[in-house]
């Protein structure tokens, strides 16, 4: 019974698959080839440009302005070959590659003896190559042979398809053959006989493809294929080929508020291994002579743009080559660029050329890659010509504000920043306001990256994001949840439970790591903020790393506190969180003792669900909650001794501002007279150790290095002959209280001086005698000398 229901079962699989397959054959004959079928297509959006319908939400007029420029594409007249009508497979090598699938299916084939199966079958379809490739089910069989066999059979089956490359490229299923051909090749390069092989292969292949590169970009399946093609010779990584394909919105705007400037298929073309430049370059040739007289309307097809992203891309850092093909893609000759400036003609030409670019999704994704990747000198010219005036139009607008994103983040100098700035920095409140913060956050972080107009952005945003009877105590609130606050800014109220805004939530932290001035009325407005307000921000991931920012920002010990102390009761239950839990030892390492055993406390409450949690662990450790546990007492005698080095490091070479921290009740209070004292032998505090760090307590109880200003410095445990920095007529000894006058810029210092500070700065944890020996210059080891300065003072060599 079971062999026959069985056997039944076979049957009418059997004859399900003959059925599809017949049908795929009478599908692709009713067409030809699928060629024709995105030419109809082609033909068909075209058709509906110049009856005024508007399939795909863009302005009819300007497409229809467009295709009137220019002759639309004519694909029979093609450069290429033509492409021969659809073949049925004849039955007899149907089911002999069905017999091969079967084979594979079954995993009866050997790995020792697969190349060599794979490469009698690919015998098989020499001169058959198209039909079988373009077959729906023999081309999944032809795919598993391409990636068993040899290189030497797969160079062959691609020699033998050439010159139909082209045709089987544009197929719906013949694509899909063409691209595993493709990554096959690149697996396969590991000697430099093997890239020789490889070469010639991709060679012949693509003076195939260069002949008829316009109906293949136009293709959605050849569109891609092509793609994949340039990677290859390129040499891009087979792990970083869909970067060029697709990329994540998100991995955008991350590249564009980084701190280096945007510049796409750089990070991947680092890694690049075994690349063909010579043929790259003739590729890229072909498509730049192919395309140009058909420019105007392949910059607005959705797959030939994609084309042109990718070939853009791969050309970042050949600047030479770029500059030439982003002058073809704006309809410039060579000749309209001379001397690193565009002539008067070619200046009136694209003089608001952009307002047609941004009209069309194709073409403004086009012109973001152009704006990206654009050489340093052509840069100048588009933002001085392509950009100049209409910046504040094009940001608002439904694509056009992605290119100013685009624009500000690649932005190279001062000057450029300058230049953006006085076109969009009055207008912060209308661009929020027309749901445009990414233009903004995009501004912040450019004027960051290049240390221009910061103080002024964050005024000119605290004024934007808040009206006056509200400011500042509404600054950081509205930022938090910028798109409600837009809508309803008249009756606006804290709304409960909503996902607080991700480029607000950036924007605010970029601007707590700005300087002190800058920052006051924001760090104001989170003082400001109701208990409840401050725990739903640190709910909230991105509220949560605001709260971070602030407590590793310029504000003043006693503020910090101020908001930590709203959040008390309450951090037990963001500790179960993954990124309360960040918030939560931040508060730790920024408060006083008391505070930091009212949170400990609160964390061992839930120490059982904690610990079994990913993130658990590491902030059990970090708080110490086991010697919490065991003993409290040790447990804050420890912080304590911790809060006191750091407090007595901080009087002797950090800021006066950042001694004013709260000592802890048990520890000796550094007196009025006693500090004033350091102060003078110190040079009135004025002696800095530079560091990049924030200004925040160290958890680990090792003193850290106080960033003293705008500049920056070597990272700990690596002090140089610059790291200490004096005040001009000041000089700083050890048990001396006089002061005397400054050293001569030549004085050498002392190698054994400086060697035992570098040993100190390395520790991770610093001992008692470790903090006697450097302000105790008594308990100083084998040197016991009175007096010892820390750089001592040298004889002049002459």
């Amino acid at each position: 019974m079971m062999d026959q229901e069985e056997n039944s079962f076979k049957k009418k699989t059997e004859k399900n698959r003959k059925k599809i397959h017949n049908k795929a054959h009478q599908n692709h004959n009713q067409y030809d080839t699928s060629e024709q079928m995105s030419r109809i297509k082609f033909k068909h959006r075209k058709s509906e440009i110049y009856l005024n319908v508007d399939r795909d939400g863009f302005p009819s007029k300007l497409h229809k302005r467009l295709r009137d420029e220019k002759p639309p594409i004519d694909n029979n007249s093609s450069n290429g070959h033509a492409t021969p009508l659809r073949k049925k497979v004849d039955p007899e090598t149907a089911k002999y590659f069905l017999e091969i699938a079967n084979l594979f299916e079954s995993n009866a084939v050997d790995m020792d003896v697969r190349p060599t199966v794979c490469g009698n079958a690919l015998e098989e379809t020499r001169g058959k190559e198209m039909e079988l490739a373009t077959d729906m089910i023999i081309s999944r069989t032809l795919q598993c042979l391409l990636e068993g066999c040899d290189l030497e059979q797969l160079c062959s089956f691609l020699r033998s398809s050439a010159e139909q490359f082209s045709s089987m490229a544009v197929d719906k299923f013949g694509s899909h053959v063409a691209e595993t051909a493709l990554k096959s090749l690149a697996l396969h390069l590991q000697d430099d006989q093997s890239c020789l092989m490889v070469e010639e292969a991709l060679h012949k292949i693509c003076q195939v493809v260069g002949a008829d590169v316009v109906n293949i970009m136009c293709s959605s399946y050849g569109s891609h294929v092509l793609r994949s093609l340039l990677c290859l010779c390129k040499g891009v990584p087979l792990d970083a080929l869909e970067g060029f394909h697709v990329t994540k919105p998100s991995t955008i705007l991350a590249d564009r508020l980084s701190c280096v400037p945007a510049q796409p298929g750089l990070t991947d073309l680092r890694n690049i291994q075994n690349s063909f430049p010579e043929t790259f370059n003739f590729l890229v040739q072909e498509i730049l002579n192919h395309a140009k007289d058909e420019i105007s309307c392949l910059r607005v097809e959705k797959y030939s743009s994609f084309v042109l992203q990718s070939m853009l891309k791969l050309l970042a850092g050949n600047d030479q080559v770029l500059l030439h093909a982003i002058l073809t893609l704006l309809g410039c000759q060579e000749e309209s660029f001379v001397e690193n400036r565009f002539t008067d003609a070619t200046k009136q030409k694209l003089e608001g050329e952009v307002l047609v670019w941004i009209e069309d999704a194709a073409s403004s994704h086009l012109l973001e890659v152009i704006v990206e990747v654009a050489p340093e000198v052509l840069y100048n010219e588009l933002l001085c010509v392509f950009f100049r005036g209409p910046q504040l139009q094009i940001s608002s607008h439904q694509f056009g504000n992605f290119i100013v994103q685009a624009l500000v983040s690649s932005a190279k100098t001062k000057e450029h920043v300058n230049f953006i700035w006085e076109e969009l920095g009055p207008h912060l409140y209308e661009l929020l306001e027309a749901g445009k913060p990414g233009v903004v956050a995009s501004i912040l972080a450019a004027c960051q990256r290049l240390q221009t107009h910061v103080d002024e952005f964050c005024q000119a945003l605290s004024v934007a994001a808040c009206s006056e009877s509200t400011f500042p105590t509404g600054i950081v609130p509205h930022l938090l949840h910028l798109d409600s606050y837009f809508k309803v800014k008249s009756h606006w109220n804290w709304p409960v439970g909503d996902k607080m805004n991700v480029l607000g939530c950036l924007m605010l932290q970029s601007v707590f790591k700005s300087s002190n001035s800058a920052t006051r009325p924001y760090i104001a407005s989170v003082t400001s903020m109701a208990a409840d307000h401050i725990l739903e921000t640190a709910k909230d991931v991105g509220g949560g790393r605001v709260l971070e920012a602030f407590l590793c920002s310029d504000a003043l010990t006693k503020q910090k506190l101020e908001v930590i102390t709203k959040l008390h009761g309450h951090f037990g239950e963001l500790s179960l969180h993954p990124s309360g839990s960040f918030t939560v030892e931040k508060c730790f390492i920024s408060s006083n003792i008391p505070m930091k055993e009212a949170i400990a406390a609160e964390v061992l409450n839930v120490q059982p669900e904690l610990s079994k949690t990913r993130h658990g662990p590491h902030l059990l450790r970090k708080l110490d909650i086991e010697g919490f546990t065991r003993s409290p007492e040790q447990w804050k005698s420890r912080h304590e001794s911790k809060a006191t080095a750091y407090r007595d490091y901080l009087a002797t070479f950090g800021d006066k501002s950042q001694v004013t921290i709260e000592a802890p009740k048990s520890s000796p209070v550094v007196s009025g007279k006693k500090r004033k004292k350091q102060e003078k032998m110190t040079g009135h505090g004025n002696a800095r150790i530079e560091n990049n760090s924030s200004r925040t307590f160290p958890a680990a109880g090792k003193p850290r290095f106080i960033s003293g200003g705008r500049h920056k410095s070597k990272r700990p445990g690596s002090l140089g002959s610059n790291s200490v920095k004096f005040e001009a007529g000041k000089s700083f000894i050890r048990n001396s209280m006089n002061t005397q006058p400054a050293m001569k810029s030549d004085t050498k210092k002392s190698n054994s001086e400086l060697a035992d500070l570098a040993d100190l700065a390395r520790k991770s944890k610093l001992s008692r005698g470790d903090v006697q020996r450097l302000f105790d210059p008594k308990t100083s080891g084998d040197r016991k000398q009175l007096g010892t300065p820390f750089l001592s003072k040298q004889p002049r060599r002459r």
